[in-house]
């Protein structure tokens, strides 16, 4: 899981399962655009390992 932080001068953005910081931006809206492509990228990946097969007949 992300999260955006304050930082000295900018923005940090904060990996809380690894517990370290991930990539510094200057403004909020680009450490905000980051965490949702992240997000976006990692719900992508996991739909393409996603298959009919898996889910069961009585759904």
């Amino acid at each position: 899981m992300l999260d955006v932080r304050n930082h000295r001068d900018g923005f940090v953005v904060y990996d809380l399962v690894s517990d370290e910081p991930v990539m510094r931006f200057d403004t909020l809206r680009d450490a905000d655009a980051f965490v949702a492509e992240a997000v976006i990228a990692d719900l992508h990946a996991q739909l393409q390992r996603w298959s009919l097969d898996h889910v069961p007949a009585t759904w």
